[in-house]
């Protein structure tokens, strides 16, 4: 498997640098860069030279923005067979959870599994204090 990064500026670039720093070499990541100026087909050209000679079927694209070219972009090669999914929302925790499952799950449940966790991966301060209080009130 395989897992393409790719987000407004250089988003890929710094979180496989993040990942790297926690996990060591990512070979599996491919970081990609979208520079302004570039549009859907500069982003779906990229996205096609990076994964050649990769089956589809073992291509996950993560990019950070629902919606964003990079995501259209990465949509549209995923509808045509070109890759087997995209997750939208790049972070940290999601890019960690993929990194620790890639070699023993399938795309398909990593990508359920993000899904289902994905509210573990964001907090407030404040809505940890709240919690704190309550279990305090106790």
């Amino acid at each position: 498997m395989k897992v393409i990064l790719i987000g407004h500026g250089k988003t890929g670039v710094a979180f496989k640098e993040a990942v790297e720093m926690i996990f060591g070499k990512a070979e599996n990541l491919i970081a990609l860069t979208f520079a302004p100026g570039e549009g859907l087909k500069d982003v779906c050209d990229k996205i096609i030279t990076a994964s050649s000679g990769i089956t589809s079927d073992q291509i996950l694209i993560v990019t950070d923005l629902y919606s964003g070219t990079p995501y259209n972009a990465a949509a549209s090669l995923v509808l045509k067979g070109k890759a087997k999914d995209v997750i939208a929302g790049m972070s940290l925790p999601i890019l960690l959870e993929i990194v620790t499952k890639m070699n023993s799950t399938s795309i398909t449940d990593i990508v359920k599994g993000i899904l289902q966790d994905s509210g573990t991966f964001t907090t407030a301060l404040s809505a940890e204090m709240q919690k704190q209080e309550e279990e305090d009130d106790f």
